[in-house]
């Protein structure tokens, strides 16, 4: 027994993924395999303080997953996370939305205890399959002492990211995943988990903490000769908010700026995003369309998030207030 003479618990969560799927019979490609037990069995012993508590919360593929599963998901591992025994917990998703939910939960979950998220990108009994690896060093990254304020990481290809940070850069390399800007939290060195700092400051991270979410905010990408019509849609639609993402350091094409400013009129939030991966938004250019102008005009800039993520963002700002003013005062530190 450990010192404090108390259980120690993680808790790992199944959301699905590639790290469960397997070929089915019949089928052409993998799909969900029902194989969490199976990856359980697999864990090499872990201390012998320390139990692991399976929590079978879905089994989908992450394509499926709704930014209301997201924020559900979040809730309910901060409340395992509110039981003093749990040390942390892991999260098995599948990776192409793993950045979002793992920000959802950065956003959401208000414990200083660790939250790690994982996958794979190669299913389960395929040659080199990853999720076993990425599995064991998740639990061992929760035995840690993460700094508090990290906030919930992503770990794959044995390095741990900060969700804010992280984004998935290949569509089917191991190594799919990269930190914007801020480096690594930490790392894999053979059968130890190392801390290589923390990128976040506990000072930079705002909760958001709502009831529910607004999930009805759409994510427009800009592209060369773009009119109106995608922002006019969406508004007459009745989208809640909108994230658009710009090119540069946050510059859309000039005829979209009318239709953007007009859903600032009717109280929708407009927040503007980058296409790029590096650098984000700044009010740098004064032309009809550039960052600077749009500021002018109430749009509201995101920093250095991507656009998937200010998304998030926003519908979690819109659970708490409809008031632009202070939805803009949301992501003055995003």
């Amino acid at each position: 027994m450990s010192n404090t003479d108390k259980p120690c618990e993680i808790v790992v969560f199944f959301t699905g993924g590639t790290i469960g799927m397997s070929p089915a019979e019949g089928v052409h490609g993998v799909t969900p395999g029902d194989n969490f037990e199976k990856l359980l069995n697999q864990l090499s012993p872990q201390d012998a303080d320390v139990t692991l508590c399976p929590v079978p919360w879905s089994d989908k593929p992450s394509p499926h997953m709704t930014p209301t599963d997201m924020f559900n998901l979040a809730k309910e591992v901060e409340a395992a996370l509110a039981k003093p025994s749990v040390l942390g917990a892991v999260i098995l998703h599948g990776t192409d939305v793993l950045a979002e939910s793992a920000y959802m939960c950065d956003l959401v979950i208000d414990s200083d205890k660790p939250v790690v998220l994982t996958g794979s990108m190669r299913y389960y009994s395929e040659s080199g399959y990853d999720g076993i690896r990425n599995l064991i060093n998740g639990v061992r990254a929760c035995l840690l002492p993460i700094p508090p304020g990290t906030g919930a990481c992503i770990l794959m290809t044995d390095r741990i990211f900060a969700a804010r940070e992280a984004v998935k850069v290949n569509s089917l390399n191991v190594d799919a995943f990269e930190s914007r800007e801020a480096g690594i939290v930490g790392y894999v060195a053979g059968e130890s988990v190392i801390l290589a700092g923390c990128p976040l400051a506990p000072a930079s991270r705002r909760k958001i903490s709502p009831e529910s979410i607004e999930p009805n905010v759409a994510l427009i990408t800009s592209y060369t000769g773009m009119d109106r019509s995608l922002i006019d849609h969406v508004r007459s639609a009745g989208v809640k908010g909108i994230v658009v993402e710009g090119f540069g350091a946050g510059n859309v094409p000039p005829a979209i700026v009318p239709a953007l400013e007009e859903c600032l009129e009717a109280g929708i939030p407009v927040v503007l995003a980058t296409r790029c991966i590096e650098g984000g938004v700044w009010p740098i250019y004064g032309y009809l369309g550039g960052g600077a102008d749009l500021q002018d005009r109430g749009v509201i800039l995101c920093g250095r998030l991507g656009g998937p993520k200010a998304r998030v963002r926003l519908m979690c700002a819109l659970g708490v207030t409809g008031d632009i003013e202070v939805i803009r005062d949301m992501f003055e530190d995003a």
